[in-house]
């Protein structure tokens, strides 16, 4: 009977631990599968940067760039190597900017993978955020979609303009929206502009478009609300309604800044708002910039 009950207990043991093992193998498994997604969001986009994106050590491959940005550019601080890759320049910080055009576009390859790609984004400070940005008849439309409509399961999706904003980037404030994601690509490392050690830093960024290059300077940083005030706001053209809100967004700041000398913003700005996600949270960091480089987006009232 001992014998019996000793044999009945060794195989429910052996079951019970068969049954530990494959859910171990399955979760596992899944794990896997769950970053599997994000390694293979990020080559595409690794993909992309070297197929587009030309840095001034591949001088004879600009052809895509007019001649007016040429011209409105300052001598380039090029430490690149002839046969490195983005992904080379990005990880090493191969590149020193002053006011210089960080990257060249090249626009005829990026449009022939898609047309509703309007523009490309690069923060001087967060080289990682160097991606296209897309509009569609919606909102919805890019959120999980990748840049070549490739997945429409995405984690990551693509960095989208609001539908109700100029695609040329004429409207005096843009929103811009782009996932926080876990494995810290998108507009995951935005949240790090704010941290204490970059308080007064003067931090700019690139709004590349076919048509001109725009170099902004950020102005407030915060936190809001999914639904907040900052997703309902649009305008066509200047007026007190709008310097009323971008005093109002530059009061905002919480990341002081302004601390880094204030931007004397005129009520006839060109403001971009990027979103992103506050991880575990039903709110998003704001990031806003206004336009600062001498060639400007085109005037909101001539682009009627």
């Amino acid at each position: 009977m001992k014998k019996r009950r000793r044999k009945a207990g060794t195989i429910a043991l052996g079951i019970l631990l068969a049954a530990v093992l494959a859910a171990a193998g399955f979760f596992a498994y899944r794990l896997w599968q769950y970053y599997a997604a994000y390694r293979e969001d990020r080559s595409i986009y690794t993909k992309l940067r070297d197929e587009v994106l030309e840095t001034d050590a591949n001088e004879d491959e600009k052809s895509s760039v007019s001649e007016t940005d040429r011209a409105l550019e300052s001598e380039s601080e090029s430490e690149t190597g002839e046969n490195d890759t983005w992904e080379d320049i990005l990880t090493a910080g191969k590149i020193r900017w002053r006011k210089s055009v960080p990257v060249h576009v090249n626009w005829k390859k990026l449009k022939a993978i898609n047309p509703d790609i309007i523009g490309w984004v690069y923060f001087e400070d967060l080289p990682q955020i160097s991606y296209p940005v897309l509009q569609a008849a919606d909102n919805d439309y890019y959120v999980h979609r990748t840049y070549d409509l490739s997945e429409d399961g995405s984690k990551a999706g693509s960095i989208f303009m609001d539908y109700r904003m100029a695609s040329d980037f004429s409207a005096p404030y843009s929103i811009i929206y782009g996932h926080n994601v876990r494995d810290g690509s998108m507009l995951s490392d935005l949240s790090k502009l704010a941290e204490p050690e970059n308080s007064g830093r003067k931090q700019y960024y690139w709004i590349l478009t076919p048509d001109g290059n725009y170099r902004y300077r950020v102005f407030s940083i915060f936190t809001c609300g999914r639904s907040a005030d900052v997703f309902q706001q649009s305008f066509t053209g200047w007026g007190e309604d709008f310097t009323v809100w971008e005093q109002e967004l530059a009061s905002r700041d919480t990341a002081f800044c302004s601390a880094g000398g204030t931007i004397p913003l005129t009520g006839k700005d060109h403001v971009t708002a990027f979103s992103t996600c506050v991880p575990n949270s039903f709110n998003r960091t704001i990031v806003c910039g206004a336009c600062i480089s001498k060639r400007q987006p085109p005037d909101p009232e001539i682009a009627k």
